[in-house]
């Protein structure tokens, strides 16, 4: 019922929510809760409970994590919300740069970033079809920013453009070539871009034990902001 490809907006006298399968590699069930509260999340406990099925949260703020473990869910992912003001932001990194090309993000892009994300990220974080449509809706715009090595591609960057406010959605380099600067390359870009296009900031999530990549954003100008997010499990047994 609640593996669906697509995300699903499902009512119950408890609230209402959405759900689809979270990615092709786990069975877990993505859960956002549009609407309800304890009553809600303590249904979807104990339906874990009862049945086996494992829910995952959206991206909720830490101030509701109370709310959530009193109806028996348990934190599974912490993350870093960063941020950067562009006025601030001044770089001449990027000159030169011919290896890192832009264009608007389409549905026609989705099959070889399916392929790239098994080359980049961890199967958890992998995106789904279906999650890539969904971060084309999430804003006005989305610019895709696609990175390559002696004509192999071996990096992208989703950026999110609305109301001149931007968020990094998406970023990755290959395993096979990370740690060579490629990585610092890609972002330097986009910021630039963002530079350029008078974008007012930019926004971004990363996973708070990803050392490499929140010093690499500190680096460049992103600072952390005091609240944070979560990823919710309905269930302790959840693989890591």
């Amino acid at each position: 019922m609640y593996l669906t490809n697509e995300k699903k907006l499902n009512y119950s006298f408890n609230g209402s929510y959405y759900t689809r399968k979270w990615n092709d590699y786990y069975p877990y069930v993505y859960f956002e809760k549009v609407y309800g509260g304890h009553g809600l999340l303590k249904k979807f406990s104990n339906i874990s409970n009862n049945t086996g099925v494992i829910f995952h949260s959206s991206m909720i703020s830490e101030n509701q994590i109370a709310s959530w473990e009193s109806a028996g869910w348990c934190i599974y992912k912490k993350l870093y919300v960063c941020d950067q003001i562009m006025r601030y932001y001044s770089s001449d990194k990027t000159d030169g740069v011919t290896n890192i090309t832009h264009k608007n993000l389409e549905v026609a892009d989705f099959q070889y970033l399916l392929k790239l994300d098994e080359k980049i990220f961890d199967r958890y974080w992998r995106n789904s079809s279906n999650s890539f449509h969904e971060t084309l809706k999430s804003c006005v715009n989305n610019h895709l920013f696609l990175q390559k090595n002696n004509d192999k591609l071996i990096g992208y960057a989703i950026l999110g453009e609305t109301r001149k406010l931007s968020y990094l959605q998406r970023i990755g380099v290959d395993k096979s070539y990370q740690g060579l600067g490629y990585g610092e390359e890609l972002l330097q870009s986009v910021l630039l871009f963002s530079k350029e296009k008078k974008f007012l900031s930019m926004k971004l999530n990363t996973q708070e034990t990803n050392e490499s990549a929140l010093n690499l954003y500190k680096k460049n100008g992103f600072r952390v902001q005091k609240n944070n997010l979560v990823i919710m499990s309905s269930s302790q047994n959840s693989e890591t």
